[in-house]
């Protein structure tokens, strides 16, 4: 009975160790994130008021019933005509003829309120994959930088057992095991250091993402940063694709439709209304049970009020272009700003990879002459520090390096295949 169990044991701890990579971590947020969520909702609310819009422009209609209570009349012609109860019963059907235009320039603008929300929640996803990108890489650079202390410490240990044979028959100097020792005793410290900034960034992983605090996560490959970049018109060329970019473009097209608005206000309005009677007072010919009338409204002076409108909706609309022109002069210079930052890491990271495998060959070669006698052991220890510095550089650099192409892709909207799942 236990061997039929034991592969879905198996099966559920090998599960729990599998790694995960950035497209999951993030998939996995946008699951349970609450901003995200509530800027799903605030997408639908706008939807649903375009719905309320073009509604309006739908017929209308009504069942209307009153029951009129008045003191009775002692002149019996008026109180034949003015009866002291009266009750009325119909069916009113309103239809919208003519609005100035304005009706479907509001639908229009709706519109535009709609697809601009669309973006603005796009825009939010991006940046929740930025913050998620940044813990995530937090904890990779933490815990690779945490493997490199634990490799040191152990060389560390192997120099400091080698120099103490070296003093017991006399090759050595006391000063130089006691040098290692201290040597050694500070990665101890440093190591304590980053093993709590670790647990303090996979909090903040479990927090952003909703995955338990040990969870496995996949390392990034030396191609993921050390491919060359496109070029920089590359970039530029999408801007307009940006997801704060639409989002202005359609705020803007829709203060265009509020000065429609507005400028209809000096149209006259008509309307069509037509009603069918079940019961009405006593006064009035049962011939008449129903009516049809066509109102008319011409706007002769209201103050000025509409026409101030009219160059309200107009400054308003002029506001919104120049920040339609401010904000695609910050998204070039950032563009360009991260474009170029991105460049010179990726030749740091050239110099840096080569730095630390010359300084480990470097070190291999000193420890390899100390032992036979052909080097001070203050020159492997001064090896060994530089391999130890160049190579916790290098790996630190390779997750900044990551995480600047990522902030680069966003700004030029380069969507991840993992936000048009959730979009």
């Amino acid at each position: 009975m236990a061997l039929i169990f034991l592969p879905f044991f198996i099966l559920f701890f090998s599960c729990s160790l599998w790694a995960v990579n950035l497209d999951q971590a993030v998939q996995s947020t946008l699951q349970k994130n609450e901003t995200l969520g509530q800027s799903r909702l605030q997408v639908k609310q706008v939807e649903e008021q375009g719905n309320q819009i073009r509604g309006s422009v739908y017929p209308n209609l009504a069942l209307n019933g009153t029951y009129l209570v008045q003191p009775e009349l002692k002149d019996p012609a008026l109180a034949a005509l003015f009866p002291k109860e009266q009750k009325t019963a119909s069916a009113t059907l309103t239809q919208p003829l003519f609005r100035g235009f304005r009706e479907f320039a509001a639908i229009r603008r709706q519109d535009n309120y709609y697809r601009a929300q669309q973006q603005m929640h796009l825009s939010k996803a991006l940046q929740i994959y930025q913050e998620v990108a940044q813990s995530y890489m937090d904890v990779l650079a933490l815990e690779q930088d945490i493997k490199n202390i634990e490799a040191q410490k152990k060389i560390y240990q192997t120099r400091v057992r080698d120099l103490q044979g070296r003093v017991r028959r006399g090759e050595s100097s006391a000063t130089e095991t006691l040098t290692a020792q201290s040597t050694a005793a500070a990665l101890d410290a440093e190591y304590q250091i980053q093993s709590a900034r670790l647990r303090s960034a996979r909090q903040n992983f479990t927090l952003l993402t909703g995955l338990p605090i040990d969870t496995p996560l996949t390392d990034i490959s030396d191609q993921d940063v050390l491919q060359p970049l496109k070029s920089l018109e590359t970039y530029l060329e999408r801007i307009e694709s940006r997801p704060d970019l639409k989002a202005q473009k359609e705020s803007t097209e829709a203060a265009d439709e509020d000065v429609s608005i507005a400028k209809g206000a000096h149209w006259p309005t008509a309307d069509f209304l037509g009603n069918y009677y079940f019961i009405r007072p006593v006064s009035y010919p049962d011939e008449l049970q129903w009516d049809i009338q066509l109102r008319v409204s011409f706007p002769i002076f209201e103050g000025g009020v509409t026409q101030s409108q009219v160059r309200s909706a107009a400054l308003k609309r002029g506001e919104s272009e120049l920040a339609l022109s401010q904000l695609r002069r910050k998204a070039e210079a950032e563009i360009r700003s991260l474009h170029e930052s991105s460049q010179l890491r990726t030749d740091q990271l050239k110099y840096l990879k080569l730095s630390s495998d010359l300084s480990e060959r470097n070190y291999q070669t000193l420890l390899r002459d100390s032992r036979r006698g052909l080097v001070r052991s203050i020159d492997v220890q001064l090896g060994l520090t530089e391999y130890r510095f160049a190579k916790r550089t290098y790996d630190q650099a390779r997750y900044e390096a990551r995480l600047e192409r990522i902030r680069l892709d966003i700004a030029a909207a380069i969507i991840p295949p993992v936000l048009n799942k959730d979009l």
